[in-house]
């Protein structure tokens, strides 16, 4: 496994420790982190497959959309593009001004587990690649 790889692993397991203190008393960067640990899954796999993809883009369903449609992980990784309304939306006020809603604890719980599901699997599926 390169080091790229190794390295966002490692990253989103953090992403997803932040998150997971944060879920309750500070939901809006819990969210924000539960994108990061996705979007560092991602990339971790586009990576490992060698697939280049622009460092700026952050959109998760256009990243995931880079993987061949047969590719294994390819579902679960467009599932995260539900999570990419995480990066800006709950972090920057609202048009006139107004403060960002706080995300629902429950969708908070849902997408961490969703996340954290992966994360093994994808490390082990990673380190067995050539």
């Amino acid at each position: 496994m390169s080091g790229h790889v190794t390295s966002y692993i490692a990253l989103a397991k953090e992403d997803l420790a932040v998150a997971k203190k944060l879920i309750a008393g500070h939901p809006r960067h819990a969210a924000f982190n539960i994108e990061q640990a996705a979007e560092k899954l991602l990339k971790a796999v586009l990576t490992a497959e060698g697939i280049r993809f622009p460092t700026s883009h952050h959109q998760l369903g256009a990243l995931a959309a880079l993987l061949p449609e047969e590719h294994l992980w390819r579902a679960d990784l467009m599932a995260f593009d539900d999570f990419t309304s995480y990066a800006t939306a709950v972090r920057y006020p609202r048009p006139g001004g107004g403060m960002p809603h706080d995300p629902e604890d429950a969708d908070l719980r849902a997408g961490w587990a969703e996340v954290s599901a992966l994360v093994d699997e994808i490390e082990d599926w990673c380190k067995d690649r050539p």
